[in-house]
């Protein structure tokens, strides 16, 4: 019976292969390597830890955000959204949404609102959170949260990765004895005790 044997290969052909692999390998290493940079630098700005709640039409989603003020008056907040996330579209769609700023009562649901994709079908029951209406507009506020924001989007601009979404403020509500939380390092962070200095009042 013929037995067939491998075909060799050239070495030639083998050393071209290797330095593929390894040019490969080097350029994994350095993507590692930038990324591990990336992640030091992003983590090292401290960011209000927020959940954007969006309805447009019978769907209503939860993403876990960060935002801040640009304008004083009128109020004006940023909030950046990834263009593949469905609360991307729905905002887009309704043109209105709500920044809901995260309690520390609230905070395990925050992280869970992260880590859930948008399309699961079952994401709202999962975060178990309590939805309460808006006085501006249709999107809900997130109950408990330490202040709420209603927005209706002024502007949208494409930044980088993610698109840039100006919100005006058109009604909102402080909670006396809110508990806000930070994201720095990674890692949820309560508020401390006020340093010493003056007290900044805003608008100035």
């Amino acid at each position: 019976m013929a037995t067939r044997t491998a075909k060799a290969v050239p070495a030639a052909g083998q050393g071209a292969k290797r330095a593929k692999d390894d040019g490969k390998r080097a350029k994994d290493e350095g993507k590692r390597a930038r990324n591990a940079e990336l992640g030091r630098l992003l983590s090292s700005l401290p960011c209000p830890q927020a959940l954007l709640c969006v309805r447009s039409g019978d769907v209503t989603d939860v993403a876990a955000v960060t935002a801040m003020w640009v304008s004083y008056d009128p109020v004006i907040v940023a909030v950046y959204l990834h263009p593949g996330m469905r609360t991307h579209k729905l905002v887009n769609q309704g043109r209105h949404f709500t920044i809901n700023v995260v309690d520390e009562a609230q905070n395990a649901k925050a992280l869970l609102a992260g880590s859930i994709k948008g399309d699961d079908p079952d994401k709202l029951e999962k975060l178990a959170l309590r939805l309460e209406p808006s006085e501006s507009v249709a999107s809900p506020r997130v109950a408990g949260s330490a202040a709420n924001y209603e927005c209706r989007v002024l502007k949208v601009a494409a930044c980088g990765d993610h698109d840039l979404f100006l919100g005006l403020v058109t009604g909102w509500n402080v909670r006396k004895g809110g508990k806000p939380v930070v994201r720095w390092g990674g890692a949820s962070r309560a508020v401390g005790a006020a340093l010493e200095g003056p007290v900044v009042k805003y608008p100035h």
